[in-house]
């Protein structure tokens, strides 16, 4: 498995589904893909059977030669499809030709036909295509994430975990975080996403949301737009490097979300440098910062009630782990204990009240 650049921390362990032979969960699709394939192929050569047999029944009546019925013509002509003939040559002309012209033809549907099931199941990089196709196909309210870097590899990893569907869309096959994402078992379309036939391919018509996370704002830009376009309904997540010009984009093209990845780290950077167990920062409507923070309960809290010490700093305690067991969610009624361990949800300005206790 690729590795991610230096610096980033260990993506989730891969769930290996992208194994072509190993994925029993797309045995049935990828059956269904040749049946659809072929369906076209076998509707046409039975076409050409009965017309065949008609024209070789009309020549040879004209030409006086004696027939038989017509479900043994239709027999012989089908076996001469195949290099098994039944029937003798006859001496009108037309008939000839089509004798002569049928095993040509089914010659040339057999190497064609081996060749294209070949080529799906014995190619390496045809079988991963195949794979991708299928599953994007199969996707149906998911999440586009396009671009696969720093920042949009850690919104699939996290999509992964909430167990959400997702298509990704990257620009360059050779990028590391492409291949880790392939072995998360999420499909990975490779090219430009301002491609609309790409957006298409990857089901933006079916989505419920696509995350614009490039590099480039005018691309993320351009796709948002694409999106819309495609999918009127779909919710767009777009990323900007300027916050003052994300918030624009987002007021002017009716955006349902723009975001600056300096703007959401730097709070948290700096709160992280100053307090330990600090989790996450967000932002309210009205501007309020507020923090999640996991600390060890103070002596204070010992012997009181969630509520209570909830009342005592304003916080909200959203999670409670006690000895060795998982955070659970915390009741209001709930006596803390000595050496539980808490995750506050609470305003920056209440942080300092967390390092008096």
């Amino acid at each position: 498995m690729p590795h991610p650049p230096q610096g980033e921390a260990p993506l989730i362990a891969p769930l290996r589904t992208t194994d072509f032979d190993a994925a029993p969960s797309v045995t049935s699709p990828i059956f269904w893909h040749f049946v659809r394939k072929l369906v076209p192929w076998i509707f046409g050569i039975v076409v050409y059977l009965f017309v065949a047999t008609w024209v070789v029944r009309w020549d040879m009546a004209r030409h006086g030669e004696p027939l038989t019925d017509f479900g043994a013509d239709l027999y012989g002509m089908y076996m001469q499809l195949f290099f098994e003939p039944t029937q003798m040559l006859p001496h009108a002309p037309i008939a000839r030709v089509v004798f002569w012209v049928t095993p040509l033809l089914g010659g040339v549907l057999l190497v064609r036909g081996l060749v294209r099931v070949g080529a799906s199941v014995f190619d390496v990089a045809e079988r991963r295509r195949l794979w991708v196709k299928i599953m994007s196909d199969r996707r149906k309210d998911h999440i586009v994430v396009c671009g696969l870097g720093h920042v949009g590899v850690r919104v699939v990893e996290s999509l992964a975990r909430l167990g959400a569907p997702v298509v990704a869309i990257e620009k360059r096959e050779s990028d590391a975080f492409g291949k880790v994402v392939e072995d998360l078992g999420i499909p990975v379309l490779y090219g430009d996403a301002r491609r609309d036939e790409l957006l298409i391919e990857a089901g933006i018509r079916r989505a419920r949301a696509v995350v614009c996370a490039t590099n480039d704002d005018l691309v993320n830009l351009e796709v948002a737009i694409d999106a819309k376009r495609e999918n009127p309904g779909i919710r767009v997540v777009m990323r900007m490097f300027d916050e003052r010009v994300a918030g624009k984009m987002r007021d002017a093209l009716d955006l349902d979300e723009t975001f600056s990845t300096s703007a959401l780290a730097g709070p948290l950077v700096a709160l992280q440098s100053t307090e330990p167990g600090v989790l996450g920062v967000y932002h309210l409507e009205d501007g309020t910062l507020r923090v999640d923070m996991e600390i060890t309960v103070p002596a204070g809290w010992v012997g009181r009630t969630v509520a209570d010490c909830e009342d005592a700093i304003d916080c909200c305690v959203v999670g409670l782990r006690r000895g060795e067991g998982k955070f659970t969610r915390a009741r209001y009624d709930v006596v803390i204990e000595e050496g539980d361990v808490v995750t506050l949800d609470l305003p920056a300005s209440s942080v300092a009240k967390v390092r008096t206790l």
